[in-house]
């Protein structure tokens, strides 16, 4: 059963406007792409590939809650994970051939008690926490926000919005909003979802910017009061090869039914966590490659990992990709990558380090126009000035 065109409206009308952070590389999309992927395969618990029927193949239309499309018997365990763990080129090239997998948001409205909830439940391919390979790396990832109204009303009186184990709650009055719509704010690779852009002391260690905006407007997929098959499938949603366990789909959690459920894990944070000390880093353009430049001489260890996402506004079917180095025992230096700058093109490159104690910094932007005629010359010049000038300060002052 559809949802009532009141309900429909009204998710419409307070769907949030999402936030990413300038290092995010992985976007809300439709859940299409974890069974689209030609990489992932439907597994049982012990490791063992399900036989999928003839007729048949991987696809959200296969899923279902006791019995798969085919026939098969939906087994405790069962699970769906990729064969590779080149996860980031495996998604560059799954927005590339499928554009109606980008940029989706679920939405269901769902009566509890007296009242309207507004649930909006995001899929993402990959959970990589800092995007630097660290804890909590997992296959799959399901987030939410919900919003309650009070009777009959016409407007929210609270948000909540998950974050790991937790969720936070605000009064409607409170919520930044972005012409009436709620805005919620990405957590860097762990996709926790935040009222405000900052440092966020959760279970883990959170920092979004909120200066990533999706390069279209998400489409909203209304669920009705009869979901669809595959989001009753009790299944997982990602295997262990990126480390911990892919998640249960949105049916496995407790908001789904009860959506006061997820008000009783508000969280209880110490203000003011200590922020990790900032280290200077440069993004430049050299002989048409990406090269970095770095200081960790101040801060009282070296970092763990140096991160570098790479975009360009030129390539809108392609998302930002995030590469990461190993940096533990450097101090101070410049690293030549072979990561590609078309001279033709404009690119934004957002750089930060995971600190000693396993912080995320907060992204520093470097923008490069491209590189070619006049005004690419007066650039090269400019950028080449500037190095000279850089490592004449390296060598002469330490840094400082």
């Amino acid at each position: 059963m559809a949802a009532t065109k009141a309900a429909a409206d009204l998710l419409g009308r307070f769907q949030p406007r999402m936030r990413y952070d300038s290092l995010e590389s992985y976007f809300a999309d439709s859940a299409g792409e974890w069974t689209g992927n030609p990489h992932n395969k439907l597994r049982r618990a012990g490791g063992e590939a399900v036989r999928i029927g003839a007729g048949h193949e991987l696809s959200l239309d296969l899923l279902g809650k006791e019995r798969y499309a085919d026939g098969n018997q939906v087994e405790e365990g069962d699970l769906i994970e990729s064969e590779q763990d080149d996860y980031g080129e495996q998604y560059v090239a799954l927005r590339r051939a499928h554009p109606e997998f980008r940029n989706v948001v679920y939405g269901r409205a769902v009566r509890s008690h007296g009242r309207l909830w507004l649930q909006y439940w995001f899929f993402y391919f990959l959970n990589d926490y800092q995007l630097a390979w660290g804890i909590d790396v997992h296959e799959g990832d399901w987030e939410m926000v919900q919003l309650r109204l009070e009777g009959g009303g016409s407007e929210p009186e609270i948000a909540v919005y998950a974050q790991h184990a937790f969720c936070e709650v605000r009064s409607w009055a409170d919520v930044e909003k972005d012409e009436g719509r709620p805005v919620v704010y990405v957590g860097r690779g762990s996709h926790a979802s935040f009222f405000t852009a900052g440092y966020h002391p959760t279970a883990f260690y959170d920092v979004t910017d909120g200066k990533r905006h999706p390069k279209v407007e998400p489409r909203l997929e209304i669920v009705g009061d009869e979901p669809p098959r595959w989001l009753e499938w009790p299944g997982f949603w990602g295997g262990a090869r990126a480390g911990a366990k892919g998640p249960g789909g949105p049916c496995r959690h407790e908001q789904w039914d009860e959506p006061e459920k997820l008000l009783e894990k508000e969280a209880v944070t110490p203000p003011g966590a200590p922020r990790p000390d900032e280290p200077k880093l440069w993004a430049r353009r050299r002989r048409n490659r990406l090269l970095l430049e770095f200081d960790f001489s101040k801060m009282p260890e070296p970092p763990r990992r140096l991160v570098a996402t790479v975009n360009s506004e030129d390539e809108p079917d392609v998302p930002p990709h995030t590469f990461r180095f190993g940096l533990r025992t450097v101090v101070l230096g410049s690293l030549q990558s072979r990561i590609e700058l078309e001279p033709q093109k404009h690119y934004d490159v957002s750089l930060a380090v995971v600190d000693g104690q396993g912080r995320p910094t907060t992204a520093q932007l470097s923008l490069f126009g491209p590189s070619t005629g006049l005004q690419g010359l007066i650039h090269r010049l400019g950028a080449a000035a500037g190095r000279l000038v850089h490592l004449a300060r390296l060598a002469f002052f330490g840094g400082e």
